[in-house]
């Protein structure tokens, strides 16, 4: 068995969360094999897809640095990219009983084995949070969907934590099931200085392929991915509808046209 390895980015952050769904839809149709996706993107803020824009982040801040807010497909929190920060994605088939206990319980340990190679200690906390020292260094969403596992995640290794922190609110009180750890954040190179982000990205190609017993192979996006993020990047992650607004309404009149579009691509 063996795992498709794309380093792949468009420089545009929408297209690339459009890319992200796209992985998920057509291995959903079995036109891609299992794949972890590694790329960077510029300065935006990512929604989770439960989460609110104006609850979550401070929007004069955003407009007054032509930061986008751009909402994604799967769950979990929202969080701050830049080029200091690595992203991850898996996107595979796997018949398990429980299906997100797989992707938090083993899976992530590609993530976690990772750190470790480059001389971390990291460990989890709240289930999908990797921590080092302490602070947060990594937060992971999962998603099970169209009878696809995905699950990726973003790992600070360099990022502009000042934006970071003047783009995201953080609640005055904390909630008794609320750790506080989600909000107390760090860099790699906080620890480890020099540490780049092509060393990360090595070394996760090499946890996830212990991770998963798997050997990897390097390729190249497929025409007809590109061509499925298009599709999504035109109708979904290029609209307000979409990113700014609580996305059932929106999908509640777009997921047909998204659908008989892909339909060719797809399946």
């Amino acid at each position: 068995m063996s795992l498709r390895v794309l380093v792949f980015d468009s420089g545009d952050p929408k297209f690339d969360l459009a890319f992200e769904e796209a992985l998920g839809r057509l291995r959903a149709g079995d036109k891609i094999p299992d794949t972890l996706r590694l790329w960077r993107t510029s300065r935006s803020v990512v929604l989770g897809y439960f989460r609110s824009a104006e609850e979550d982040v401070n929007l004069d801040v955003a407009s007054g640095n032509g930061i986008p807010l751009i909402r994604r497909f799967t769950g979990g929190g929202t969080v701050y990219l830049d080029e200091g920060c690595l992203n991850y994605s898996i996107v595979m088939k796997r018949k398990v009983e429980f299906p997100i206990s797989y992707l938090y319980g083993t899976v992530l340990k590609g993530t976690l084995a990772a750190l470790k190679s480059l001389g971390f200690s990291p460990y989890l906390r709240n289930t999908n949070d990797v921590v080092v020292n302490g602070k947060k260094v990594s937060g992971t969403a999962a998603s099970i969907k169209w009878g696809v596992l995905f699950l990726h995640g973003s790992i600070l290794v360099d990022a502009d934590l000042g934006m970071l922190n003047s783009l995201l609110k953080v609640p005055r009180e904390f909630k008794p099931s609320v750790d506080p750890v989600k909000y107390r954040v760090a860099n790699l190179r906080e620890f480890r200085g020099g540490i780049g982000v092509g060393d990360v990205m090595e070394s996760l190609i090499e946890g996830y392929s212990s991770a998963l017993s798997v050997d990897v192979r390097m390729e190249e996006p497929s025409r007809r991915e590109l061509e499925a993020a298009e599709v999504l990047y035109r109708l979904k992650y290029s609209r307000d509808e979409w990113n700014l607004k609580l996305p059932s309404s929106y999908l509640a009149t777009m997921d047909k046209t998204i659908e008989k579009e892909l339909g060719r691509l797809c399946f």
